[in-house]
């Protein structure tokens, strides 16, 4: 995140604190307080840079003229304003966060320029985060600058934009865990998931339902709680747990370990989300007839959904291909007759639209034998490992050892003829 610094303000000039404070007391949208210039000069004077600041930061009007002046006006006064804070000594360290919730909160903006408006205080934003080098101010700027960007997030967050790729992930897959951009930048300066924490929540909230960004951000957030579980956390484990309802494909590989997270196992224990929470195992591990049955025991489809604005044909479509996908982890051939049953299908002819709905999910690999009546997995993600699927693997290592085996065996006793055919 770059933004390039005009030099009209940012130089070695001895007046340059000066000049700011005469463009920030002449541009002002409304008068300046009487005694502002006066307070500002005796700060330069004394070489107090810490007071100057406050007292910049603390006139609302001064602060305003940052929205109305050129913005290479705006970013180089940014930029001193950003410069003062490092002659600012450590005890003033809030400064920094003052000066950017001035930015946030500036006035200015003519009427209906209100977009307008939020690209400047991003542009400013942006300036005072490449100025700071500690990781905790540059999670509250990136919070601040996220805020704002959620109020046009279609301009500012989309995938094309300098913030929206910061959210998202590059290479995603589908079977592989990758990460967002914002947490690999996270990871590198070291920030604790409860310095994280905030940061994800701003994300998670100005992201739209129908952006996949969301349910990874709730994800991250869920993360971040190894214990004590507040009522922000509840929420956010309400909300991921919907999302992985919703949409339990988009995000498969990262939503298939969330039942382990403490947040969603504190849903279990809560009578008003214990019956989400259920539902929820069922979409993660469940087959249709779990689901089925599930719903038949808790008082019909509608009863379970309706709550928490799930839609029924959605929820079954997803159900189908969950089910044809575990499957698919268990055998290596299924009979088209397996898969009717399994999907509760009239006819086996509609086998063929449910395993291209699978393959075209990206949770199964497989081709099909119409003659065989049979589908052959290739390869196919696994829903539930636990013991039984160690068992498995484990089964399945041994046969490859033993085949790998014959084949070698085979190969010494080839080259032992060959050694004797040559000698005689």
């Amino acid at each position: 995140m770059v933004v390039s610094v005009s030099s009209t303000l940012v130089n070695v000039a001895e007046d340059a604190e000066l000049r700011l404070v005469s463009l920030l007391a002449d541009a002002a949208v409304a008068p300046v307080a009487s005694n502002f210039a006066l307070a500002c000069e005796s700060c330069v004077s004394a070489g107090d840079a810490a007071k100057l600041l406050h007292t910049i930061v603390n006139d609302k009007n001064a602060i305003s003229a940052l929205m109305v002046i050129e913005t290479t006006e705006a970013v180089s006064a940014l930029s001193l304003l950003a410069a003062l804070l490092d002659r600012v000594k450590a005890g003033e360290a809030q400064l920094a966060t003052a000066v950017a919730d001035a930015v946030l909160n500036a006035e200015g903006a003519a009427s209906g320029e209100e977009q307008a408006a939020v690209d400047r205080k991003i542009t400013l934003l942006s300036v005072l985060y490449n100025m700071r080098s500690d990781s905790k101010e540059k999670c509250s700027l990136l919070r601040r600058m996220i805020l704002l960007a959620g109020k046009f997030a279609d301009t500012f967050l989309n995938e094309d934009s300098t913030l929206g790729m910061l959210l998202s992930e590059e290479n995603a897959s589908l079977v592989i865990p990758t990460k967002p951009r914002l947490v690999a930048l996270l990871e590198s300066w070291n920030v604790p998931d409860n310095d994280r924490r905030d940061l994800y929540q701003q994300v998670a909230s100005v992201i739209t339902v129908t952006d996949k960004r969301k349910q990874r951000f709730l994800l991250l957030l869920l993360q971040s709680y190894k214990t004590q579980i507040d009522a922000p956390a509840m929420q956010a484990a309400k909300d991921a747990a919907v999302g992985a309802i919703r949409d339990p494909v988009s995000l498969f590989v990262h939503q298939r370990s969330m039942l382990a997270l403490p947040a969603i196992q504190a849903l279990a224990k809560d009578s008003k989300t214990a019956l989400l929470s259920g539902l929820l195992k069922v979409f993660l591990e469940g087959k249709l007839s779990d689901y089925q049955d599930f719903c038949a025991a808790n008082g019909g489809e509608a009863a379970v959904l309706s709550p928490w604005g799930l839609d029924a044909a959605h929820c079954q479509r997803h159900m189908k291909i969950l089910s044809l996908c575990t499957l698919g982890s268990e055998h290596e051939e299924i009979p088209y007759a397996v898969i009717a049953e399994t999907l509760q299908l009239p006819e086996t002819i509609q086998v063929e639209t449910w395993v291209i709905a699978a393959v075209g999910s990206g949770l199964l690999q497989a081709k099909m034998d119409q003659l065989a009546q049979k589908v052959m997995v290739e390869r196919c993600v696994v829903r539930r490992f636990d013991m039984d699927q160690w068992k498995a693997l484990q089964s399945r290592l041994e046969l490859w050892k033993t085949n790998v085996g014959s084949v070698l065996a085979t190969l010494k006793q080839s080259q032992a003829g060959s050694a004797t055919v040559s000698s005689n």
